[in-house]
């Protein structure tokens, strides 16, 4: 409770199957309870994909980077470990954990985004709710057009918004061969004044701006949190980024509108996902 990270482990894998991804789990949990969380009681899991997955039942339609098709990871993992399995999409989980206890904790009306290696996924909070759609599917800004407006930032014809606003793109940009977040801010900060980096950040700032622009026009969000690569983007010059949002959107659609980076960094997808599992215990605490 109260969001706080207990234990972290971190293992380095390329594509994992669904086995590959139960067999890792099983044993860093008999691990922790026979170790580190010896004592305490486990009381279920969350698991956060990059992709689409279906709230009825936790199955992932679609996770691209993980090349996962109709893939059930919550009945492999909790037959394996004895334990009820909570599934989501890892950007609508972050947006439940900045909801809960980082950016976005005193608002109700939240649009979060957040960018990585495998693209732009999102949240929405509306008076309070998580946002899911039918299936579950809602958030997919990446997938949206991309806002551009000027023809000399294109570079995917016919692309979305991942296309255009894309890390690969900066790590290029910053001559990096696989940097963490930290060290792309390092290097794009560094190259503020000019050459191929700062104009491909000005470039992707102006086209996440605009579509910021039309989030704003559209669900009236009193907070918009940024999180990955995106807040970045917007924490180089936050008050000029801010600025140019507010620009884009009607006036009194904007008023009062705040704007952060994610606060609660690479554990934002922990907390969220480990609050979707705790939920079921708040609900059915006898179950």
């Amino acid at each position: 409770m109260g969001g706080a990270v207990r234990e972290r482990v971190r293992i380095p894998v390329e594509r994992p199957d669904v086995s590959d991804v139960v067999e890792l789990v099983a044993r860093v949990v008999a691990d922790w309870r026979g170790g580190a969380l010896a004592g305490c009681r486990i009381e279920g899991v969350g698991v956060a994909v990059p992709g689409l997955v279906r709230v009825s039942d936790g199955l992932v339609r679609l996770a691209p980077h993980l090349e996962w098709r109709d893939a059930d990871i919550a009945g492999p993992l909790a037959a394996a470990l004895g334990l009820d399995v909570v599934v989501g999409n890892d950007a609508s989980l972050g947006a439940r954990a900045e909801r809960l206890f980082g950016a976005a904790r005193q608002h109700e009306d939240v649009v979060y985004l957040n960018g990585g290696a495998s693209g732009i996924g999102g949240g929405l909070i509306l008076h309070g709710t998580l946002i899911g759609g039918v299936g579950g599917y809602a958030g997919e800004w990446g997938q949206t057009a991309a806002s551009v407006a000027e023809a000399a930032d294109r570079r995917a014809e016919g692309g979305v918004l991942e296309d255009e606003v894309n890390r690969a793109r900066l790590v290029q940009a910053a001559d990096l061969a696989a940097p963490d977040d930290a060290e792309l801010r390092t290097a794009l900060a560094a190259s503020a004044d000019g050459g191929p980096a700062a104009a491909e950040v000005a470039r992707q700032r102006r086209i996440l701006a605009a579509t910021l622009g039309n989030a704003v026009n559209v669900l009236n969000p009193s907070m918009i949190v940024l999180g990955g690569f995106l807040g970045i983007l917007r924490d180089l010059d936050p008050q000029g980024f801010d600025d140019e949002v507010r620009g884009r959107a009607l006036a009194a659609s904007a008023e009062g509108l705040e704007l952060s980076a994610a606060a609660l960094g690479a554990d934002r997808l922990l907390i969220g996902a480990a609050d979707a599992a705790f939920e079921r215990l708040l609900a059915d605490p006898l179950g």
